[in-house]
């Protein structure tokens, strides 16, 4: 059995360049022979097919598009664009980037993945000097048509204001310009030719202010603890931005004064403008001096689902100590109200005498 061996050579000191196919009039008759098929046989046998299909190529001929290939090359689009600009901090800014080229079918030999993009390099670029693009390029691998990838970005936006702001992707890779078939007719030297391309794809994200968790602790007249007794507190959470806190948590630690903490650990979803509350029962020691005492507590929140969690520290004001009883301040008050009806009623009355005494002294 007679046939054809080839061996493949590629210039591996450019990132894009050419591959060559080299043909001759041997072929290993043992490894056709070899069973099973070896990786090598198999690579040899699609060669043969491969190179069967330009036997009619003349000596130095370049392929076109239209006689060599299925597609008219890649063709780099975004399909997509998650994640915001939160001001003040550091945001991740996810694209999705696709290969809008038509993918080759498998019954067509010819087509040697032309619409592939190759090597591809993305970077996103921000058109305002106030945003900076913290990310460096990421690289995408190879995209054949029809395929797409995800790329994450981190941007941080700081003293702009409220709303959407241009962006460009910069994508660079390498694409297949054509082939070129050199030698003998029967056994042609095939290059293939890899050039670079680039494009600037346009985006927009939006700054948001982000959820902005706030706590509020009534300091009433009766929020107050006493101290050796157990005492209730009402601490009020409100999300005063624009995006919602996704599985709040609240936890309040104990710190002196304050000894033990009940219902302690609150969760809660709460969307821009909500509020919810958080009743605590506290017991704090009966030596306390009376006085203001911060009572430290953690928040913790997801911007989505699928975010990380964030954590913020805060402190909640309280007082601790003894306040005055209730039927007393019921008894000043009542005792007030009846000063001031009987202050108006002695007005009233010398009111009254003065008239009388003006319409005797007429008459």
């Amino acid at each position: 059995m007679t046939g054809k061996a080839f061996s493949c050579s590629a210039n591996d000191s450019e990132p894009f360049g050419a591959a060559e196919i080299k043909g001759s009039n041997i072929l290993n008759e043992d490894l056709m022979n070899y069973s099973p098929l070896s990786c090598h046989s198999y690579l040899i046998i699609f060669l043969v097919i491969l190179l069967g299909s330009f036997s009619g190529l003349a000596q130095g001929e370049k392929l076109s598009a239209a006689e060599g290939y299925a597609g008219e090359g890649p063709d780099l689009v975004i399909s997509s664009v998650y994640g915001n600009l939160e001001l003040g901090r550091p945001s991740s800014i996810f694209v999705v980037l696709k290969n809008d080229a038509a993918a080759a079918t498998e019954e067509d030999e010819m087509a040697l993945r032309k619409d592939a993009a190759r090597s591809i390099s993305a970077e996103l670029i921000s058109s305002e000097d106030s945003i900076r693009v913290l990310s460096r390029p990421q690289f995408a691998g190879l995209l054949a048509g029809g395929e797409n990838t995800t790329l994450q970005f981190t941007a941080l936006a700081e003293g702009v204001p409220l709303g959407l702001y241009p962006f460009h992707l910069r994508c660079s890779f390498s694409r297949l310009s054509g082939v070129t078939a050199t030698g003998e007719e029967g056994a042609p030297d095939l290059l293939f030719d890899y050039r670079a391309a680039s494009l600037d794809l346009p985006l927009q994200v939006e700054a948001v202010m982000g959820p902005r968790i706030e706590m509020e602790s009534p300091d009433g007249w009766w929020d107050y603890m006493v101290p050796g007794k157990e005492s209730g507190l009402e601490l009020i959470l409100t999300n005063r931005g624009d995006e919602p806190a996704v599985d709040l948590e609240l936890q309040v630690r104990p710190s002196p004064p304050v000894l033990m903490i009940e219902n302690g650990w609150v969760r809660a979803n709460l969307s821009a403008g909500e509020s919810a509350e958080a009743r605590l029962s506290l017991f704090a020691d009966e030596n306390a001096s009376f006085g203001y005492y911060a009572l430290p507590c953690s928040i913790t929140y997801r911007d989505a689902p699928e975010e990380e969690r964030r954590r913020e520290e805060m402190a909640a004001v309280i007082y601790v100590g003894q306040r005055l009883n209730a039927a007393w301040i019921y008894l000043a008050a009542g005792a007030l109200a009846f000063v001031l009806l009987l202050s108006g009623w002695r007005a009233l009355a010398k009111l009254r005498r003065s008239r009388r005494r003006l319409r005797i002294v007429k008459s």
